[in-house]
């Protein structure tokens, strides 16, 4: 009888522990283009998206395969299933992927042109004889990305494994008047190439029209509503455990959705 018992109790151990496991590991093919703090070419800091990401993924048994390529080609890629996911994205970007219910940041995008510019963004009028980087297969905006595959004559399309960078040398060389970029970007960007930030400003309101940034699952992968459910779930418990805060610390940012303050 002992010997049952000590049997029956291995079994609901084992039965215990197996439950816990993912009945099937992964690994989750994720791709994005340097847009630093939110992915970042750096091995010991590659952005608070991938940080968080891995970890989500990680603590369900998955592996994380990850890759900077273009944006384009990380679009691309993941549309046909040969990723898996996306991360930065906005809805604009590829509104045919699967988005899970919480977002993964949020993102601000501007005109910046040279201080001594005198020009201001104030619509499509205001583009006339004006040329413009932009950075090829980004979504800014509903509007101004309706103006951008229209004005080809304006928008000079920008791709690479560092595009911000020809954006701002081609400013300082006069080949373009102004670019468009997420405000964090810039300002991380203008830090790491030691460049003045008076030698630039903001010429336009926000254009982004939904600022929430995702992560994006292949609309081609049947599990892809599956991982939506795991990411979503996933960065509440970041949340609430306060780990997603120490990893946006690290890039010296804060939560995007913070938790309601508890009152005493």
């Amino acid at each position: 009888m002992k010997t049952l018992k000590h049997y029956l109790y291995a079994l609901a151990i084992a039965a215990t522990l197996m439950s816990s496991v993912p009945a099937s590991a992964d690994t989750i093919e994720l791709r994005s283009d340097t847009w630093c703090p939110y992915v970042c070419d750096n091995k010991a800091a590659p952005g608070y998206m991938i940080e968080a990401f891995i970890r989500i993924f990680e603590k369900h048994g998955h592996k994380v395969n990850f890759e900077i390529v273009n944006w384009a080609r990380a679009v691309n890629e993941t549309r046909q299933n040969k990723a898996h996911v996306i991360v930065g994205a906005m809805v604009n970007d590829s509104p045919d992927f699967v988005f899970p219910e919480k977002s993964f940041g949020t993102g601000d995008d501007y005109f910046y042109v040279p201080r001594d510019s005198t020009w201001t963004y104030t619509g499509e009028p205001s583009l006339k004889g004006k040329k413009v980087g932009v950075i090829n297969g980004y979504a800014y905006g509903g509007l101004v990305d309706d103006i951008i595959r229209k004005r080809k004559d304006v928008f000079i399309s920008m791709s690479g494994d560092h595009p911000l960078e020809q954006l701002f040398r081609m400013v300082k060389n006069k080949r373009l008047d102004a670019f468009i970029e997420n405000d964090a970007v810039f300002k991380y960007t203008l830090r790491e190439l030691k460049l003045n930030p008076n030698d630039y400003k903001r010429v336009s309101e926000n254009v982004a029209d939904d600022p929430r940034l995702w992560a994006a699952f292949s609309p081609k992968n049947k599990k892809s509503v599956a991982y939506g459910k795991i990411f979503s779930k996933g960065i509440v418990e970041l949340r609430q455990s306060g780990e997603l805060q120490k990893i946006l610390a690290k890039y010296g940012l804060t939560d995007w959705e913070p938790l309601p303050k508890q009152s005493r």
